[in-house]
C-alpha cells in the first residue's frame, strides 16, 4: 500500500470521527432541552406554544443558511474540478510542444513531465495539508528544471513557433496556481460558527417540544441526524483534498495512462 492510500485511509477514518462527534454533540442538545424544559416547564402549555413559535422560525432559517452555505461549498467544488481539467490540459499541451526540443532535451524533458504528473496526481489525492504543501513545492521545482531546458534551446534554437514551448510551460505553473487558489475552504469561519449556533439551539428546541412525561421518545434522535448529515456533506464539500467527498484527478490520471504508451499520444 502505497503513502497516497495511508493517507486517505487516515482522512476516511477522520471523517467517521467528525460524523460521530457533530451527531453527539446536535443529539445532546436535543437531550438538554428535553429534561431541562420538562424541569421547568412541565404543564405549562404557554411555554409550549411560545417554543413551537420559535422552533418553526429558527428552522426555517436554519435550512435557508443551510441552502446558501451548500451552494458557497459545491462552488468551490466545482472551481477545484475545473481546475484538475485545466491542469492536465496544460500538461498535454507541454508534451506535445515538448517534440519541438532537440532529441537531447527531450530525453531530459519527457521524464520530468511524467514526474510532474505523478505528482500533481498525489496532490489532488492528498489528504493533509502538509503533504498537499509539499507536493506544491515539488511540482515547483520540475517546473524551474522544465524551463531552464527550454530556456537553454531557445538562445540557439531556429524552430519556427519555439515559444510555444515556453508557453506551454508556463501554463504549467499558471493552472497549478489557479489550483492554489481554489484549494482553500470557501466557507468562512463566522458562517461556519453561525451554522452551528442555529443547529444547536434549533436541536435544542425539538428536545422541548418532543419530550415524553415517560421520558422515551425515539423521534428526538431524527433531527440530530438530519442535522449531521447536512453538516457533514457541507463540511466534506468544502474541505479540499480531505475526506470522502473530494475532486478526484480523473482527467490526470487519463493522461498518465496515455503517457504510458506514448504511441497513442505523440503519433
Amino acid at each position: 500500500m502505497n503513502i497516497t492510500e495511508n493517507i486517505l485511509n487516515i482522512v476516511a477514518m477522520n471523517s467517521v470521527v467528525l460524523f460521530v462527534v457533530i451527531f453527539l454533540f446536535m443529539l445532546g442538545s436535543s437531550i438538554i432541552g428535553k429534561y431541562l424544559f420538562k424541569k421547568r416547564h412541565r404543564g405549562d402549555d404557554r411555554a409550549d406554544d411560545e417554543a413551537k413559535i420559535i422552533l418553526g422560525a429558527l428552522l426555517s432559517l436554519l435550512f435557508l443558511l443551510m441552502g446558501f452555505i451548500l451552494s458557497i461549498a459545491i462552488a468551490g467544488y466545482n472551481a477545484r474540478e475545473e481546475t484538475e481539467e485545466q491542469e492536465a490540459i496544460a500538461i498535454a499541451n507541454a508534451m506535445q510542444n515538448t517534440e519541438m526540443l532537440t532529441q537531447e532535451n527531450q530525453i531530459q524533458a519527457y521524464p520530468l513531465l511524467q514526474q510532474y504528473l505523478s505528482t500533481r496526481i498525489a496532490f489532488f489525492n492528498s489528504g493533509t495539508h502538509i503533504y498537499s504543501q509539499s507536493l506544491q513545492n515539488q511540482s515547483i521545482e520540475i517546473q524551474k528544471a522544465l524551463w531552464n531546458i527550454a530556456i537553454n534551446e531557445a538562445n540557439t534554437s531556429t524552430v519556427n513557433g519555439f515559444s510555444l514551448v515556453l508557453s506551454s510551460y508556463t501554463e504549467l505553473y499558471n493552472t497549478q496556481a489557479r489550483t492554489t487558489a481554489s484549494w482553500r475552504d470557501q466557507i468562512p469561519r463566522t458562517a461556519w460558527l453561525l451554522l452551528v449556533i442555529f443547529s444547536v439551539a434549533a436541536n435544542y428546541l425539538i428536545g422541548h417540544n418532543i419530550r415524553g412525561l415517560r421520558g422515551r421518545n425515539s423521534l428526538i434522535m431524527m433531527l440530530p441526524l438530519l442535522t449531521t448529515m447536512a453538516l457533514f456533506m457541507i463540511a466534506e464539500i468544502d474541505v479540499p483534498g480531505e475526506g470522502v467527498i473530494y475532486v478526484k484527478p480523473d482527467n490526470l490520471v487519463l493522461l498518465q495512462a496515455t503517457y504510458q504508451h506514448p504511441a497513442g499520444l505523440f503519433e
